[in-house]
């Protein structure tokens, strides 16, 4: 199996337990990283300044066949956790990478795409259609569509406008507890998955502060993240959906046990700062 990630690197600089760190991030960083770990031939298009590659080295150090589109620029993000709950956090846009176009897509194939942005408008709509005919399965993460940037450079999450017409294009597709709330006005992250199935995607994966839920449409699957950091959080949903790819569609688990390999995985990368380092099996 082939698994492609398709989305902005960033220079995070995350602030916890009142400690500030310039981390390499992104989910394509996190996400890659994990699946390479875990043995799956892996491939990055990412887009940043040539000066900062080398920030984001330890994705081709872990295996990662990466694909720089050149930008005058790099996506660089402060996030701040302001409290003991890892979902609760705010983020400061620094600076932004050029968006993707559809030239840079002309060469894109893998088994699974991951179509994994940083904030809305850097992986336009008109793209999903472009990428759903490139490969058999296609997973999306929220975040990307729903974490705006005003003009104070703060990323506000607002409801994605364009949501039930773009969810039937994924095959998986990823929410954290914030995120399903918005998109769907329900504060139960179950019925708001529920949903977001309705709408058209085939599966949906949840994160939340103790756990992931993943639902097929027919039934609930649920795991528990254990011993997790707050300086661990970040890359946290990334990591779990990796995990869950490679699980269900490279390892051949079923979708419950595939659930509990995510949530295993992302446990043990959140007891540390960056991404997984291939430990727990």
């Amino acid at each position: 199996m082939r698994l492609l990630f398709v989305g902005h690197v960033s220079k995070d600089f995350n602030v916890a337990n009142k400690k500030r760190q310039l981390m390499p991030g992104g989910g394509v960083f996190y996400g890659s990283i994990t699946a390479a770990k875990l043995g799956v031939q892996t491939a990055v298009l990412t887009k940043c300044a040539t000066i900062d590659r080398p920030l984001f080295s330890p994705m081709e150090e872990a295996g990662v066949h990466v694909t720089y589109v050149e930008s005058d620029t790099t996506t660089s993000i402060e996030n701040i956790y302001t409290g003991p709950n890892p979902d609760e956090r705010t983020s400061q846009m620094l600076s932004k990478a050029s968006p993707f176009d559809e030239r840079d897509l002309t060469q894109l194939e893998a088994d699974v795409i991951h179509v994994n942005p940083l904030w809305y408008g850097e992986f336009s709509e008109k793209l999903l259609p472009i990428v759903r005919e490139k490969t058999s399965f296609l997973a999306g993460d929220a975040q990307g569509f729903l974490r705006n940037v005003d003009e104070t450079g703060a990323m506000i999450y607002r409801d994605w406008q364009k949501k039930r017409e773009c969810l039937q294009y994924f095959d998986l597709f990823k929410v954290d507890a914030k995120e399903a709330r918005i998109l769907t006005g329900d504060n139960d992250l179950k019925e708001a998955c529920k949903i977001i199935h309705s709408w058209g995607a085939r599966m949906v994966i949840a994160t939340h502060s103790d756990g992931v839920y993943l639902f097929d449409g027919t039934r609930f699957y649920e795991s528990h993240f254990e011993g997790w950091t707050m300086e661990g959080r970040t890359g946290r949903g990334d990591t779990c959906t990796a995990a869950f790819l490679v699980a269900l569609l490279d390892l051949k688990k079923d979708v419950g046990d595939a659930t509990n390999f995510a949530a295993r995985i992302t446990s043990e990368k959140m007891r540390y700062p960056g991404p997984y380092l291939g430990k727990a099996t």
